[in-house]
Formats: C-alpha cells, sequence, structure tokens
C-alpha cells in the first residue's frame, strides 16, 4: 500500500485557476486512495467553496476569513492526515508524474524537503516572471538549496514536526522564512527538476512591478526576522547596503536569464527587453524597502 499523502492549496477568489489546479491533480499517476487534497478558501467571495463541493465532492475545503497565504497553510497544515505534505498554489498545473516524483525522492532520505521546476509559458510577461520570482528553479541539474517555494514543495510530516508558516510577512516571503526554519531543524533542501509544475499567473509589466513592490518590502523585513537569511548583512548596513543588494540581485537575475533562457523560453531578440524590465523592477523594489528599512528603525 502506497504511503499517504497531502496536497494543500490556499485560494483567494481565484476559482477558474483552482478548477485548473484540482483537474491536473485528479489526473495524477499517483493512486488517488493514497491522496488527500484539502483546499483553503482564504475568504473568498467568487463562491468557491460551492463550486468545490458540487464539482469535486472528494476534495476537502476549509473556508476561512481572509488572513492571508501564510495562516492558511497553516491551517491546511493542521487538517492533514498524510505522512507526506505537499504544497501547490492554485494558479499552478502539476505534472502528472508531480506527486510520484515528490514521494519518490522523499523516500530516498527521510530528512529532506524537496521542491522543482516551476514552469512558465505563454506571454512575455508570464514567462519572465519564471526568471523574476522562479530564476533558481529553472534549471536541469539537482542541487542543495536554501529555499523553496511553496507552489511546488514536499516534505515528510516528521520533518515538518511544529515547524509553521510566519505569519508576519503579509506581502509575500513567509516560504523563505519556512524554508529557513526546516535548515535549522537540521532538513536538507533539494531541487529536484523532475518534480514539476506549471505556472500561470496573470500578469502584465504593472502587475510585475507591483509584485517587486510588495517583494521590497518582505524582503527587508523578513532579514529583520531571520538575521541568518542571505543578504541580511547589507540590510544592517541600512539604506547604502539595501540599494547594493538592489544591485546584486539585478546582475544575479540577468545571469539566471542567460544561463537560463532557452528552459524559459527566451528567444535571443527578447533578451534586452527582458534585461531592461529585470533592472527597472529591482528598481521598483527599492522605495518599499527603504520604507520597510526605516519603519523597522523607527
Amino acid at each position: 500500500m502506497r504511503a499517504r499523502i497531502s496536497v494543500v492549496i490556499v485560494t483567494h477568489n481565484d476559482l477558474d485557476n483552482l478548477v485548473g489546479c484540482l483537474r491536473s491533480l485528479a489526473e495524477q499517476e499517483y493512486p488517488e486512495a493514497a491522496t488527500e487534497v484539502v483546499v483553503v478558501d482564504d475568504g473568498s467571495t467568487d463562491r468557491t467553496a460551492e463550486a468545490l463541493h458540487t464539482d469535486f465532492p472528494g476534495v476537502r475545503v476549509i473556508s476561512k476569513p481572509n488572513e492571508g497565504a501564510d495562516i492558511s497553510r497553516n491551517r491546511g497544515i493542521e487538517e492533514t492526515t498524510g505522512e507526506f505534505i505537499a504544497f501547490i498554489d492554485s494558479d499552478c498545473l502539476a505534472f502528472p508524474d508531480w506527486l510520484a516524483r515528490l514521494v519518490g525522492r522523499l523516500a530516498e532520505d527521510p530528512n529532506t524537503v524537496v521542491g522543482g521546476r516551476v514552469l512558465h509559458r505563454g506571454s512575455f510577461w508570464q514567462r519572465l516572471t519564471g526568471i523574476a520570482d522562479f530564476g533558481e528553479y529553472q534549471g536541469l541539474q539537482l542541487k542543495e538549496v536554501r529555499t523553496i517555494p511553496t507552489c511546488n514543495m514536499g516534505l515528510r510530516r516528521t520533518v515538518l514536526g511544529g515547524a509553521r508558516f510566519d505569519p508576519r510577512l503579509a506581502r509575500g516571503g513567509g516560504d523563505t522564512l519556512f524554508a529557513g526554519m526546516l535548515r535549522r531543524k537540521g532538513a536538507t533542501l533539494i531541487y529536484d527538476p523532475a518534480v514539476v509544475v506549471v505556472h500561470r499567473p496573470s500578469v502584465e509589466m504593472t502587475d510585475l512591478l507591483n509584485r517587486a513592490k510588495r517583494y521590497g518590502r518582505s524582503f527587508v523585513e523578513a532579514r529583520k526576522i531571520d538575521p541568518s537569511m542571505r543578504w541580511a548583512g547589507f540590510v544592517r548596513a541600512g539604506v547604502p547596503g539595501v540599494i547594493v543588494a538592489t544591485l546584486g540581485r539585478t546582475f544575479l537575475d540577468w545571469q539566471r536569464l542567460l544561463r537560463h533562457r532557452l528552459a524559459a523560453g527566451f528567444g535571443l531578440l527578447e533578451l534586452p527587453a527582458a534585461m531592461l524590465v529585470l533592472l527597472l523592477r529591482r528598481v521598483a523594489s527599492l522605495p518599499e524597502a527603504v520604507r520597510a528599512l526605516r519603519a523597522s528603525d523607527e
């Protein structure tokens, strides 16, 4: 008998994408009898719960007030019963072998946390999101990493233990704190490119820049909470340090774009525009990062 795995999905007013995600989970090669799907409806107003009860009666739906993704993920964890727990976002589609490969990799080492490729297809802006937000998760090499995005993550319940998502980062970034917590507990975080989801964000240039602003604030706030994080020394150096870190992260974005451009679907003629937008994205993040820095010093 196969080990039971619980899949946690947090959603807020994203019914159309969620339906696609659930259909991809229904087509998994992993046995349905060993799979539990828990959807945490974070205060949706688009009749998500009613639709799921009708169209996906085998899915457990937890309805709660809108409190943010991290609090909702914690609620989802409490509702699960599986030996393994996986996380995927409502705007993602899982490859048919997603769960089987997650469980297979986790079975090799009981102390690992596993993530995988986060593919982006479609428009220029959607593909650029893959580099901007998930640049480290485009390659084809198995490797150890420092963090794993919650749109494609799996771990054993015994590794999770009492660790939970920190709800203090309302604008995003909770997965980085969660990963640091797991590493301090002794877990090894592994990127396996064979564990694949397709991320389908609804994004244009303004969305990309607005996300950058949110991430600018959470970049500082996360490192104030956990000074052991990468780039935390720059945050401690104040505004000059944050500016230098922003420039450094821009060069890192460019490096990832050039390294993974084929996997991310970028042609040579698209590279100059992509590099320019990645620079503008980092510049757009600076004002919010500085505000967060000053707020934390008050």
